[in-house]
């Protein structure tokens, strides 16, 4: 999957291109619309998992949490406190369980701030145009351009990544 992103000059326009993408068999859980705070978009998919930064702040948490996990299991084994005995195991389970906290405690903060990927549309957005995002099979690229293109044939449309699933 890639996905497309590309911006509307308004939510009309937004409005054919989501129906022309429904009609053309693109499921609605796939497509993604994000536009300026108080934006009437009614009957307009949501952001979805690209409208705050959740995700990206919870990768960086699970890593820093467990690295820093990991090396107080290391200093615990190299200084032991008095009369307990610790293992390998123990490295594992504390690196563990500062992954978790680390990526829970970041991916909250993170839920509260607007998507670090999508700050290049930032400016754009906050001056009424409208973010469409598709997720799109690789094989059928040419085609959903085609589709886009086809109500704005000056419309610049980008690929990135989508970001991985929560649940697979």
């Amino acid at each position: 999957m890639k996905r497309l992103c590309f911006l509307s000059p308004d939510v009309a326009h937004a409005r054919k291109v989501v129906a022309d993408l429904k009609s053309d068999g693109i499921a609605d859980k796939h497509i993604y619309v994000i536009a300026r705070t108080g934006t009437q978009l009614e009957d307009l998919p949501d952001g979805g998992p690209d409208s705050d930064d959740f995700l990206p702040a919870f990768e960086r948490g699970v890593a820093l949490g467990g690295a820093t996990g990991a090396f107080l299991g290391l200093l615990a084994i190299a200084f032991p406190p008095t009369g307990i005995v610790i293992g390998g195991g123990a490295v594992v389970l504390i690196g563990a369980m500062g992954a978790s906290v680390g990526g829970l405690l970041t991916g909250m903060a993170g839920a509260g701030y607007h998507s670090s990927r999508l700050a290049a549309f930032e400016q754009q957005i906050e001056q009424g145009q409208v973010l469409v995002m598709v997720d799109v099979p690789k094989d059928r690229l040419a085609h959903v351009n085609q589709l886009i293109k086809r109500q704005d044939p000056e419309v610049e449309i980008e690929g990135i990544e989508p970001p991985p699933p929560i649940l697979p």
